[in-house]
């Protein structure tokens, strides 16, 4: 059995840590959920709870206080070309398989394998080359 190679493990990594899609990025307001709805503003949120809780907040709101790594993902995204943006798409947003892209752009597995190996580094350093994301993973 072949051992997986640099730019599967890296493409693996991305999507079992749960790592936003580097898709360009919308940034939303935050809203905060209370248990009792979802505020747009987080002084309508304290107000309409619990006394001595405190208000969850929502998927968007930790997003909007993500922004820094937001734009850090977006620039990086942007980095990429034309044809790099596609293959990550389909092989970490989509989650189509190496094989399948392969043939998809009708070129032998290991030519594939190489670019996607390529792909991974440029992505990596280009993500590494910000602050944000490096206190992200803690490195």
């Amino acid at each position: 059995m072949n051992e997986p190679s640099k730019g599967e493990l890296f493409f693996e990594a991305i999507r079992h840590l749960g790592f936003p899609s580097l898709a360009p990025v919308r940034l939303k307001q935050p809203s905060y959920w209370t248990g009792d709805g979802q505020y747009e503003t987080e002084i309508e949120a304290i107000m309409s709870s619990k006394p001595l809780t405190e208000p969850k907040e929502s998927t968007e709101g930790i997003h909007w206080k993500n922004e820094a790594l937001a734009k850090a993902i977006v620039d990086t995204f942007n980095q990429l070309t034309e044809e790099e943006q596609w293959v990550y798409h389909m092989l970490v947003d989509v989650g189509l398989s190496m094989r399948f892209v392969a043939t998809v752009l009708d070129i032998p597995k290991t030519t594939f394998a190489r670019r996607r190996d390529a792909l991974a580094d440029k992505i990596r350093g280009l993500l590494l080359e910000h602050e944000v994301v490096r206190e992200r993973l803690r490195l």
